[in-house]
């Protein structure tokens, strides 16, 4: 796997993935997550980026963790797929920032 290439799962499992998070935010989420007014469009769709986001955090830490304890790393190319993919997230929240 090459940086220029993507990592994508199938459509279907996108949207089983956002139906579950969704799903998992309680009704009262704004007791557990306070954030700062971002539109009505964004408002609910913010907890659970920031629930996505941590979600990812705590899973990658876990591979590390696992890469580390069994001395074996993720393979390069897979490594740099992910963190493009995670560039990506970053400029579309950079444009997000600046959008008038």
């Amino acid at each position: 796997m090459t940086p220029t290439q993507h990592l994508e799962c199938p459509g279907a499992l996108s949207d089983l993935i956002l139906q579950a998070a969704r799903q998992a935010l309680p009704a009262d989420v704004d007791r557990l997550i306070q954030l700062p007014d971002c539109g009505k469009r964004n408002q609910p769709l913010m907890p659970l980026l920031v629930g996505l986001i941590d979600a990812a955090t705590v899973t990658a830490g876990a591979i590390n963790d696992n890469a580390w304890d069994a001395g074996q790393p993720l393979p390069r190319g897979m490594a740099d797929a992910l963190l493009a993919e995670l560039e990506i997230v970053r400029q579309r929240i950079r444009s997000a920032q600046d959008a008038f």
